[in-house]
């Protein structure tokens, strides 16, 4: 639901106005900044693990950010109420040292629990693989992110809290991040590719019946349940693709959390390239008047 705002401006055309169709990919983490170092992908998504990686050296840089909240919430069985009784429990993440689980991991520790003593974790659960988990009791709780926990809630499941409010020091950021290869060799591949994202963004906030309609086809679900995940993710995204550096600084500081190295002294700009960005800020001036398809 994070991409969601790309996916609606492949599906409304506004990525072939500018010349490009895009192909996504499903990618662990680790494997996709490796593959854009390797040049065997043109762009990943995985903004916050992105920046920290180049806090350690990577040539790469956010050119465009999606979301400004971590776009997770913690969802338990009916029969837990807090998070206090997560205690002994098991919860889902999607891999170990990925970034859901390093701000459960904050958030737990501020609500009085050990996170690497009170709790268990059980990798590999993706929010819908998690979300069935949860159902079927194999599962105690898990990090889901939209628009699966609309649907936890309509099933029954407890929402414990939204850790994009709960931790708010703690951003995950997805959106575009390249290599600086790409940047240098193709500077305006990169122009339109952000300028589109800029636009798809601008039209998904503003055209709320088509994107709730989008929502529920590409997704599959009900109409309800996009109605009601829409709100979830205005709240999540950016309004214009921009950052702040002090958000910035919270993403690297979060490198501390799982025990790694220190960042280099690098200033949180230098691992953000917003000209694009701008650019396209001055050329489009607000959300551009478009006939959707």
């Amino acid at each position: 639901m994070m991409y969601a705002p790309l996916y609606f401006g492949v599906d409304q055309g506004i990525f072939a106005d500018e010349g490009y169709e895009l192909e996504f990919m499903t990618m662990r983490t680790d494997l996709a900044i490796a593959a854009l170092g390797t040049g065997d992908v043109d762009y990943i998504t995985h903004g916050g693990a992105a920046l920290r990686a180049a806090a350690q050296g990577f040539p790469l840089k956010l050119v465009f950010a999606l979301d400004h909240k971590t776009p997770f919430w913690l969802v338990a069985r009916a029969q837990i109420k807090n998070v206090r009784q997560l205690a002994g429990k098991k919860i889902g993440v999607s891999f170990p040292g990925d970034t859901p689980q390093i701000i459960l991991k904050r958030f737990l520790r501020r609500q009085g629990l050990d996170p690497d003593r009170d709790v268990s974790y059980v990798a590999g659960q993706f929010s819908p693989t998690a979300l069935q988990s949860l159902l079927g009791g194999t599962l105690d709780a898990a990090v889901l992110a939209p628009p699966f926990n609309v649907i936890a809630s309509e099933k029954g499941l407890s929402l414990l809290t939204f850790l994009g409010q709960s931790v708010p020091d703690a951003t995950s950021s997805n959106g575009l991040v390249t290599s600086e290869q790409k940047i240098k060799s193709n500077p305006d591949e990169v122009k339109r590719i952000v300028r589109a994202s800029l636009k798809s963004l601008y039209a998904f906030r503003q055209e709320k019946t088509i994107a709730v309609e989008f929502l529920a086809s590409h997704f599959q679900v009900s109409a309800n349940i996009a109605a009601k995940t829409y709100p979830n993710a205005l709240e999540i995204l950016t309004t214009d693709g921009e950052i702040s550096e002090e958000k910035v600084r919270q993403i690297l500081g979060m490198m501390q959390d799982i025990g790694g190295k220190k960042p280099l002294r690098i200033s949180p700009t230098a691992m953000l390239d917003f000209s694009f960005l701008r650019d396209a800020q001055r050329q489009l001036g607000r959300a551009p008047a478009r006939k959707p398809r």
